[in-house]
């Protein structure tokens, strides 16, 4: 209880005061906050007594040990310069301690779970075309052009905003974009796996009252078992910040809220947790079951508490009235063209169902689920209220993920949006202890794991009619390379795009073109001279100049096509498929586009209706909130019509939103 260096493995009884007690834990308004002894020196308040090193309380009082401690540990003179507090041999010295804390073995295990981990993410390296939306946004961050995708009109294509900017740091190195998001994403996932580990070690340290206890990889079997594992921890995407993000929201809770931390700990654990929103938008739900483990196991006052929420709630506050001011929307455009609000309980299910029955992993869960239960049962682990609090926590936060997938329809990329809620659900059991309950099934998992993962294959109950397609597959045979790791890959790709920008330039000629061949001259009013339309976003972004448009059919860069009605039902992400009548009306030239017919099925009738429709009312003023020059003027009506903005709807049909927005 208390302790910040080493697990005492004390019963909770004797370490922890219940609620009517005299409570140990962080004292609110200057009360008593206590810690527990560390190698050199006991502990107080998160400071040691054997540097003289002491901590602050809140109120002005001291945060001591207990209420007879020496006065002289509160002589400023006998404080350890700060430059000694941190020294490199000292933090090294408590990084070995932490290392003693656990069995030869369990570090072995841990380290080579780890490291087959990585090394299987590496040998499958690859970055999916939404991978590539994220690197041309960072692209024209750097340029100097802002977090847009092209520089005509402000859209919010990544739904990670920490992701862009870690994205956007690593890329003032120079390195590609695209590998500074492969090797990125691949850190992130081995470090969250990595902090993961630790944490649930420490975890069953607690459960059983033994320090090095030697503990089996068990539900840690399954990153090496489930190949999309392997997949998006590279991917350009958001995965394996959502793993890091993941691994060290559990080891806080384990290591640090319930062992009464002190002050600057507490601070520290709700910024993490409030970063939950920042990883991806979905996970404020997550943050909402972190943060009330958090507050029951830390339990602070009134006033701490205040605080410590109106700290998590800081920088997602900031980043949203950026958002809102800055695109005029509430949340980013792939959100709106998934119609993440909606609900498709069904195509969710089969989403879900895919991914279980492809890698049989009702195997290992049932199993390992059974055997945890008989073991913690056995060993009465249940009967404090911390255990069961850090038991629960992640899998109450896995099953609310869950069934959050299940209801918006899951992804269109098989397995990804599952990855983070199968983590969650094993994290207590990634690694369990050697008894006669637990070893049978480890060996089981650990056989399922060595099939599934030397196999490599989806095993889809039925292919045909699968609801999500294996990503890497398919852009490994477009690209035509088994890594397909880099922009080059994508831009060669459609090299077409670039030769045919350079032919016209050569002609002094403005075009709309697009992946598929259609060439039609562009609107002379437009301040760029080629606009490219394109299905393949990331593909078309890195073959497309950052100073030209980029026109996203699919609505994930284009404010009407993300507010549009459904097109292509089926697909999702792939269902507001944006009408070639709405790209004539806004790119092409009215001289040409409204004269005669350009394109099969699209009359000058419907280009010059959804022209009309373009400069009415509400469809006019979501336009503008993308393409006026920022202003403050801008930015505030931004703020202040973001609400109804991100609500709006816009018929697909040009006839009905000429109607809709005009009458």
């Amino acid at each position: 209880m208390g302790n910040q260096g080493a697990d005492t493995g004390v019963p909770e009884q004797a370490g922890r005061a219940e609620p009517g007690s005299a409570e140990t834990g962080s004292a609110d308004a200057g009360g008593a906050e206590t810690g527990s002894a560390e190698a050199g020196g006991a502990e107080i308040g998160g400071a040691e007594i054997g540097g003289a090193e002491t901590g602050i309380a809140e109120a002005g009082g001291p945060e001591t040990g207990s209420a007879e401690a020496s006065p002289a540990v509160h002589i400023p003179a006998q404080r350890r310069p700060l430059r000694e507090a941190v020294s490199p041999a000292r933090a090294a010295a408590r990084a070995v301690g932490a290392f003693r804390r656990h069995h030869p073995v369990t570090l072995v295990a841990m380290a080579a779970t780890t490291l087959a981990y990585a090394a299987l993410a590496y040998h499958r390296r690859w970055i999916a075309d939404d991978g590539m939306i994220a690197v041309r946004t960072v692209r024209q961050i750097l340029a100097g052009n802002g977090p847009v995708y092209s520089p005509y009109e402000r859209a919010e294509t990544d739904t990670s905003t920490l992701w862009t900017f870690l994205l956007t740091v690593g890329g003032l190195s120079g390195v590609d974009v695209a590998r500074v998001a492969i090797l990125g994403g691949l850190l992130c996932a081995v470090c969250g796996v990595t902090a993961a580990l630790f944490a649930t070690a420490r975890l069953h340290a607690r459960l059983s009252g033994k320090q090095r206890q030697l503990l089996l990889p068990g539900g840690a079997l399954l990153l090496l078992g489930v190949s999309p594992f392997w997949d998006y921890a590279t991917s350009g995407l958001e995965t394996g910040l959502e793993i890091l993000w993941l691994g060290l929201v559990w080891l806080t809770l384990v290591a640090w809220c319930a062992e009464s931390p002190d002050a600057k700990r507490q601070y520290a654990v709700a910024l993490l947790i409030g970063l939950a929103p920042l990883v991806r938008p979905e996970f404020a739900l997550l943050e909402a079951v972190f943060g009330v483990a958090a507050w029951l196991l830390i339990r602070p006052g009134k006033r701490r508490t205040l605080l410590l929420f109106v700290t998590a709630q800081a920088l997602p506050l900031v980043a949203e009235i950026f958002r809102a001011g800055y695109y005029g929307e509430l949340v980013p455009l792939p959100a709106l063209a998934k119609s993440a609000d909606g609900s498709q309980w069904y195509r969710g299910w089969r989403y879900v169902e895919e991914t279980l029955k492809g890698y049989f992993l009702w195997i290992p869960l049932v199993i390992l689920l059974i055997a945890a239960i008989v073991h913690l049962t056995k060993n009465s682990a249940l009967k404090t209220r911390t255990t069961t609090v850090l038991l629960a926590t992640p899998v109450i936060a896995g099953l609310l993920l869950g069934l959050y997938v299940v209801k918006v329809g899951g992804d269109f990329m098989h397995a990804r949006m599952v990855l983070p809620v199968l983590f969650l659900l094993v994290l207590p059991v990634l690694l369990v202890p050697v008894t006669a309950v637990l070893v049978p099934a480890v060996t089981v998992t650990a056989v399922w794991a060595a099939y599934c993962g030397s196999t490599y294959s989806v095993h889809f109950y039925d292919q045909r009619h699968a609801v999500a397609e294996d990503e890497r597959l398919g852009y490994q045979q477009w690209t035509g390379r088994l890594n397909p790791d880099t922009s080059a890959a994508y831009s060669y790709r459609e090299r077409g795009i670039g030769e045919a920008i350079a032919a016209w330039t050569a002609h002094g000629q403005k075009v709309l073109t697009s992946e598929g061949g259609i060439d039609v001259p562009l609107d002379p009013g437009l301040p760029f001279s080629f606009a490219v339309a394109a299905g393949r976003l990331g593909a078309a972004g890195a073959g497309t100049p950052l100073r030209d448009e980029v026109v996203d059919t699919l609505g994930l860069a284009n404010p009407i096509g993300a507010h549009l009605t459904v097109t292509t039902p089926g697909r999702p992400g792939h269902e507001k498929e944006l009408p070639w009548a709405w790209i004539l009306a806004d790119y092409g030239d009215p001289a040409v586009v409204d004269t005669r017919e350009v394109l099969d099925g699209v009359s000058p009738q419907q280009v010059s209706a959804a022209r009309h429709a373009m400069g009415c009312g509400a469809l006019k003023e979501l336009l503008d909130s993308t393409r006026q020059p920022m202003t403050f003027g801008r930015f505030w009506s931004n703020l202040t019509g973001s609400v109804s903005r991100t609500a709006l709807v816009v018929p697909a049909d040009p006839f009905a939103a000429e109607k809709k927005f005009c009458r």
